[in-house]
């Protein structure tokens, strides 16, 4: 059984045995900066990664990597990977990578699928989530979602 392991760590690399990621990995390792330069979520890659903020990103390339290195604030999704939604109405609720949208050059995310057009429609809600952020920081962090925690993608 050991030498099975090993044999299929030589086929299939170093990563093959061990699939974890650390409990400070931001955005559950999807790349921040393809939300710009991509226009869609990209996971990013273990071999291109940089701690910022006590966070571990990933990116997709090294292209990704040092531009993040470059302007970090530029790429960093708004209210701490929280639901811009969710901090609009005074909760805190899980970001979803898979769930975002791009405004005026900064990048939020949402807990549910609808978030996005929510926003679109609603011109106050990064008024009131930029008022409610301070405050909604302070709060304790609720569970993640099972699909936040790698057991599946989202429904």
């Amino acid at each position: 059984m050991i030498l099975a392991g090993l044999i299929g760590a030589l086929f299939l690399g170093p990563g093959a045995l061990a699939q974890t990621s650390p409990d400070n990995l931001a955005l559950k390792g999807y790349d921040p900066v393809a939300y710009f330069t991509e226009q869609r979520p990209m996971p990013g890659n273990a071999q291109y990664q940089h701690e910022w903020d006590g966070a571990i990103y990933r990116f997709a390339s090294a292209k990704h990597l040092a531009l993040f290195k470059g302007e970090p604030d530029r790429y960093l999704p708004q209210y701490n990977n929280w639901c811009a939604a969710s901090v609009a109405k005074g909760v805190k609720v899980h970001g979803n990578p898979e769930w975002w949208l791009v405004v005026d050059g900064r990048l939020y995310l949402f807990g549910k699928p609808i978030g996005p057009g929510l926003m679109k429609t609603d011109a106050a809600m990064t008024m009131q989530a930029d008022e409610n952020f301070s405050k909604v920081s302070k709060l304790p962090a609720p569970p993640e979602p099972d699909y936040m925690r790698g057991a599946g993608k989202p429904k």
